[in-house]
């Protein structure tokens, strides 16, 4: 019985943690709306924060569209 309810609360956070990941779009990430990701947004996702300053390709401290879609590939 126990192995059962761990297995379905692991395949939950599974599935939600694939449901979040889909959800990482641009729109979703730039919560203020002002058309870039700043470093505070980026936060949102571990992935996107640890990447951020490489994908800052003209370092002005924000991710455009365009430097995004790289971290999207």
């Amino acid at each position: 019985m126990k192995l059962t309810h761990v297995f379905t609360l692991t395949s939950a956070s599974l599935i939600s943690a694939v449901a979040f990941a889909a959800d990482l779009t641009f729109q979703t990430l730039d919560s203020d709306n002002d058309g870039v990701i700043s470093p505070t947004e980026a936060q949102a996702s571990e992935q996107l924060a640890k990447q951020y300053r490489d994908l800052d390709s003209n370092k002005d401290n924000e991710l455009t569209p365009v430097e995004f879609a790289q971290f999207k590939k």
